[in-house]
């Protein structure tokens, strides 16, 4: 049995594809056996295991199964400040060096702050980049095996290689640096400063070690060795809060910390900070219209408190009223990522240089969610032209 088990887990971390399909394939017999095995995961405790209770106990797999792939730490401190670059969430960034590269003396240096899940880590083929993001840049550098490498990823990529080498068109005279700390199915708490295994864990990321304290490792080195400007905290994120209404529901309050602790532990008071997601509320508000019938919609209206008068309005009340349909009229099967995406759209409203990066629907790979080497690429491209619309719009604040 336990092989059996372990045989089930394999093939349910390794496949999972979009929305709902392989999670749905599972027999009940099987999901009976991992509710027994896993009691914890039943988190509503209704004897069956939903589409976001199994997404949910997949990522935690996934996330051990990673953990285990680590290097043990050393009691040797030589060692040790080894093994602090090989944590969870350095581990992609590793397989993106090109070798160790000096910084250019000329020019600024301005480094980006990459962080986030899957989509920010990156599942694109390498194989399939072509020139010139297969070459080695002279101005163009990511922090990987705790030092500056140029940046030609050989494993898999995400949206900072294209981004940076558009950087460094609109730059020509600086050197763009990208410090990414990230790791799939990973959620926000897992990013905290004030970080604890308990909250971590809430999204299955307990195991995964404090990814702040792996960012500020590599802020304190870089500095001893270069003279980094932050230009930048990127941000791509979510689904994994999309997944129990209070993680949603708390989700606004979790991610104003991140900002107002990035900003003052990076000394950079106005950092701007770009949050990539799919839909500004305008596009979720079509999306909850289209998911819910008339009855639905006329339920909702007359379950607010007082009537909404504006679009905005009506987002809230739908948003909150679909929370408790069935699963079957959720908008995917992250049940509450509407709340999570309407937390990052009013993050961009209420927190000075903040900017939504509203991306649309982009190329994706075969399990229907990660985005492929074009959507990558498109992506990391629409994230520079934001970056550089910030900056060419904040000329008495920001030097170009």
């Amino acid at each position: 049995m336990r092989m059996f088990l372990i045989l089930v887990l394999v093939v349910f971390v390794a496949g999972v594809p979009s929305a709902v399909a392989q999670e749905s394939e599972l027999s009940e017999k099987r999901k009976s056996q991992l509710i027994k095995r896993f009691p914890k995961s039943d988190e509503n405790k209704d004897g069956k295991l939903d589409d976001a209770e199994l997404r949910a106990l997949r990522d935690f797999f996934e996330a051990r199964r990673n953990n285990a792939q680590l290097t043990p730490a050393s009691n040797g401190k030589a060692n040790a400040d080894a093994d602090k670059w090989k944590t969870v969430g350095f581990r992609q960034g590793n397989t993106m060096g090109g070798g160790e590269a000096a910084i250019p003396k000329d020019g600024k240096f301005r480094v980006f702050v990459l962080m986030g899940q899957s989509n920010m880590t990156g599942t694109a083929r390498a194989a399939e980049l072509k020139s010139p993001y297969t070459e080695k840049h002279d101005r163009i550098r990511i922090w990987a095996n705790g030092r500056w490498e140029y940046f030609v990823p050989r494993n898999r990529f995400g949206p900072g290689v294209s981004m940076a080498h558009e950087l460094a068109d609109l730059w020509p005279n600086d050197t763009i640096g990208i410090l990414k700390v990230s790791d799939g199915g990973t959620g926000v708490r897992a990013f905290e400063k004030n970080w604890t295994k308990e909250r971590a864990a809430r999204t299955f990321d307990g195991n995964k070690g404090s990814m702040y304290k792996d960012l500020m490792n590599a802020v304190a080195a870089a500095k001893k060795i270069s003279q980094p400007e932050f230009g930048g905290f990127v941000w791509k994120q979510g689904a994994a809060d999309g997944t129990k209404k209070d993680l949603a529901n708390e989700y606004f309050d979790t991610f104003k910390l991140l900002v107002s602790d990035l900003r003052t532990d990076l000394v950079a008071s106005d950092l701007p900070v770009f949050i990539l997601s799919t839909m500004n509320d305008q596009d979720l508000l079509k999306r909850a219209l289209a998911t819910m019938n008339d009855e639905d919609v006329l339920k909702a209206k007359k379950s607010a408190s007082k009537p909404p008068l504006n679009d905005a309005e009506l987002l809230k009340v739908l948003v909150s009223y679909m929370s408790d349909l069935p699963k079957a009229k959720k908008l995917s099967g992250r049940p509450y990522i509407a709340t999570v995406i309407m937390a990052q759209n009013r993050a961009g409203r209420e927190i000075p240089n903040v900017v939504n990066v509203h991306h649309g629907k982009l190329p994706v790979g075969e399990d229907g969610i990660h985005l492929n080497a074009e959507g990558q690429i498109k992506l990391g491209k629409i994230t520079a032209s934001a970056i550089e619309k910030f900056y060419n719009t904040k000329p008495a604040t920001k030097s170009n």
